[in-house]
């Protein structure tokens, strides 16, 4: 029977997904925790994205479809997924990405645990298209280590991330002033009064490939400017060092 109140929400968002989304979906619904919903956006596809999401419906009930008619981004289709989400924690997942088989376990085990911290990260392979791993991503782990970095780079992947519902409920969703960077922007809005940690143990295989959404884009480097702006302006962090880094960023940017 459906689980109506799961302990996860897993949110995923695509548009033209095809080529990697079953890797994707696999890897979600063959978790060793099993008490989650899986709320998929298809954001707008004119590929084969929608008719792969609905056989999985139709396998699976934890799936749950939610087709925008046309594309409305990332930020915004998260926004409506987490707006649906029953769970206590919100799971984030991309659509390029393959989730580690215990990652769901091992997240919600240490929020659990740990009640002052509000969202969960944790380390990664960085694979190419042909899911090769091609590196190692590492990150700073403890909350002290995080805060220090952040206005450096997000100290983050993305589709790694474990939040809990009640803080977005209180703090707010993505900020959907921001096409890219969603991501920064929120942890750095979070990580200014809340714990946020990410876990030493390799959870997410992050796939880096040039279509990537981060991956050499001026404009999601603007973005990141932007963030590290409503950091020391809104957000508290130290005005000095976020202006330094703003700076390092441009030149670098139009160099």
């Amino acid at each position: 029977m459906l689980n109506h109140n799961p302990k996860i929400s897993v949110v995923m968002a695509s548009h033209n997904g095809e080529e990697f989304i079953k890797q994707a979906i696999d890897s979600v619904l063959s978790q060793s925790f099993a008490d989650f919903e899986f709320l998929i956006v298809d954001d707008g596809s004119t590929d084969l994205t929608g008719i792969i999401l609905n056989e999985y419906k139709e396998r699976d009930q934890r799936v749950k479809i939610i087709t925008n008619p046309q594309c409305l981004g990332l930020t915004k289709s998260l926004n409506i997924a987490i707006g649906q989400a029953q769970g206590e924690f919100i799971a984030r997942m991309d659509d390029d990405d393959i989730s580690m088989p215990k990652r769901f376990a091992v997240q919600s085990e240490l929020l659990d645990k740990n009640p002052q911290v509000v969202l969960c990260g944790t380390l990664g392979f960085i694979i190419n298209e042909k899911g090769e791993t091609i590196a190692e991503k590492n990150l700073a782990i403890s909350y002290s280590e995080i805060k220090n970095r952040l206005l450096f780079n997000n100290q983050f992947i993305h589709s790694s991330l474990m939040i809990r519902k009640s803080i977005l409920d209180q703090e707010g969703y993505y900020n959907e002033k921001f096409k890219k960077a969603q991501d920064y922007e929120l942890v750095l809005r979070l990580g200014r009064k809340c714990q946020i940690v990410n876990l030493p143990e390799r959870l997410i295989k992050w796939r880096k490939i040039p279509t990537s959404i981060s991956h050499k884009n001026k404009e999601q480097k603007k973005f990141a400017i932007k963030a590290r702006w409503l950091a020391i302006t809104k957000y508290g962090y130290p005005k000095i060092q976020g202006l330094l880094h703003i700076i390092i960023r441009v030149v670098q940017m139009y160099a």
